[in-house]
């Protein structure tokens, strides 16, 4: 059976996630990775340039990294035939330039004559190029089968559509994900299939060994009213009252959510804010020298906060929600607790009881699964053979 040639599209936020799981079919497929850059998307965990405005429409990825960070991602790339990046350069999603680099994907699409164009997520920039797409050739994979409490926008509804309506093949990374999906999509074209989530080891080249001292508890990710910020900040002051010594780091960018600031000066030394967005060393840095991480999540189709947070080797405290009861079996290599302050603080005592966390993060699975590979393997090769045959 002939190789399927792929081009596989994702955006820089899901680039870790897309890393890992190129592994288990680069040596099956022919792919050719592109990944879609924007003013709004110049940042994501693994990912990071100063400006787009210096760049072709169209650019090989090695030539605008430094060799350094080149030779990191080195491993990933290799046996795909081509890396490049797409860049958008106007700020409005569905603006004019959108619409041309739509456009311009959508001839280059054709030109080369691909089997399938996977999108690691519906892109609405990107969403004109679907118009120069085959019957039966597009895959798609949802992260987030609805919008998460508080992020609901119109927009993205119509370009998730279109996706939708289009695509042939649509995969999740979590039963939750795909049964949400099924519960909010009575028609569905194309065939529904399951991924696994591999630990994000990119970020783990940057781990700094040895660390001195474990020093905080660590909340890090965009901060959205749906991960739950709030309920840690109300679950803090009662894990204090019992360990008056601890320390908590909440570190990310706001997403709209308006963090409560008298509670942070109230416990200025209990609490460190860093309001920004980390670069990958920055990150693995806080993450290595953290005790462990905080998932307060009101809602979680998937976490890649979670998977990051394995591959440092560190165990988390999650709410019991959505994807987390996949992927956390409680009380062996992390902690699942009901998402309100009370039960979040009495997990978090837990964990530091006895240091209970370094019991659990001896069960942690921080490499790569082989056995998952080989589940997304057949599961991704099975797609692109069945579009494959009635292109």
């Amino acid at each position: 059976m002939a190789r399927p040639r792929v081009l596989y599209y994702v955006h820089t936020y899901f680039l870790d996630s897309c890393l890992e799981t190129l592994q288990s079919i680069k040596h099956h497929v022919d792919i050719d990775l592109l990944i879609e850059v924007s003013p709004d998307s110049r940042k994501s965990t693994v990912f990071e340039l100063s400006d787009t405005k210096r760049y072709n429409r169209l650019e090989k990825l090695k030539e605008i990294l430094s060799p350094e960070l080149w030779h990191r991602f080195l491993p990933y790339f290799e046996d795909i035939a081509s890396v490049e990046v797409l860049f958008f350069k106007g700020k409005s999603m569905l603006g004019i330039d959108s619409i041309m680099g739509g456009i311009y994907l959508g001839r280059l699409i054709r030109s080369r004559n691909y089997d399938v164009v996977h999108f690691d997520t519906a892109s609405g920039r990107a969403i004109s190029s679907l118009f120069f797409l085959k019957n039966n050739q597009l895959a798609l994979t949802i992260h987030d089968p609805v919008p998460h409490v508080g992020e609901e926008s119109l927009i993205l509804d119509v370009v998730r559509y279109f996706y939708k309506k289009q695509a042939r093949s649509i995969s999740f990374y979590s039963s939750y994900s795909s049964g949400l999906f099924k519960k909010n999509n009575k028609y569905v074209n194309g065939r529904l299939s399951q991924l696994r989530l591999q630990p994000y080891s990119f970020i783990a080249q940057f781990k700094q060994t040895p660390i001195a001292e474990r020093r905080s508890i660590l909340f890090f990710g965009q901060l959205s009213y749906y991960k739950g910020i709030d309920l840690l900040l109300q679950a803090i002051p009662k894990v204090l009252n019992v360990y008056p010594h601890e320390h908590f780091l909440i570190a990310g960018k706001s997403n709209g959510f308006v963090i409560d600031k008298k509670l942070l000066d109230e416990y200025a030394h209990h609490i460190t804010f860093i309001d920004d967005y980390l670069s990958v060393e920055h990150l693995s840095q806080l993450i290595h020298a953290s005790k462990f991480v905080v998932c307060p999540y009101r809602e979680a189709t998937q976490s890649g906060v979670l998977m990051t947070a394995f591959a440092m080797g560190k165990t988390v405290l999650a709410t019991n929600i959505g994807a987390f009861q996949e992927y956390i079996s409680d009380g062996i290599n992390g902690m699942l607790t009901p998402p309100e302050p009370h039960s979040i603080a009495n997990g978090i005592m837990k964990m530091l009881s006895s240091d209970h966390y370094l019991d659990m993060e001896k069960n942690i699975a921080s490499g790569y699964s082989k056995s998952d590979a080989i589940h997304n393997r057949n599961t991704l090769m099975g797609v692109y053979h069945d579009m494959d045959s009635v292109i």
